[in-house]
């Protein structure tokens, strides 16, 4: 016995909902001036630095933490954006699965799409934040992100499906 999850065609829309959650998320991070930017992922990366330095009990100058947190400033940013990127790349998936009905690489292709567009606009749109600038490598790094979370959701759902299909119980496919 198949089990389908049925969704009135008429509300189908509302799969797009977290994408586009997501997508006022990060247009609200570009909306923050170049300072509050940088206090906040600076913030973020000390917190995260001092959390590995007290869990790993060494004792380092404060210098040395300085150093160690602008050393890594830039990579954590960055990382920043892969994430989110990456859950925009999964949310795009929902509702091109479930309301388009795209499968396979016409599904990876549109979201990738979808969401290095979003990335280029939102470059665009911090060229006008004071403080802050478009990059070309963010961009990139976007879809990169895009691209990750979009394969992160075909493999689960392609493993759902074999799951399914074959009845194969979930302790052997996981």
């Amino acid at each position: 016995m198949k089990r389908h999850i049925r969704m009135n065609s008429n509300k189908l829309w509302l799969t797009w909902i977290p994408a586009l959650l997501i997508m006022v998320m990060i247009f609200m991070f570009s909306m923050e001036n170049g300072n509050q930017s940088s206090d906040l992922s600076g913030s973020l990366t000390k917190s995260m630095v001092e959390a590995v330095i007290d869990a790993i009990d060494l004792e380092l100058t404060q210098a040395k933490e300085e150093n160690i947190i602008e050393l890594i400033h830039t990579p954590i940013r960055k990382v920043g954006h892969l994430t989110e990127y990456a859950l925009l790349g999964i949310a795009v998936s929902f509702p091109l699965l479930l309301k388009h009905g795209l499968k396979g690489k016409r599904r990876f292709i549109t979201g990738l799409l979808i969401c290095t567009l979003y990335a280029a606009t939102d470059e665009l749109h911090q060229l006008f934040v004071p403080g802050r600038s478009g990059m070309v490598t963010d961009v990139l790094i976007d879809a990169v992100g895009a691209g990750l979370g979009i394969l992160l959701f075909q493999g689960i759902h392609c493993l759902i499906s074999l799951k399914k299909s074959h009845k194969i119980p979930i302790d052997k496919v996981v």
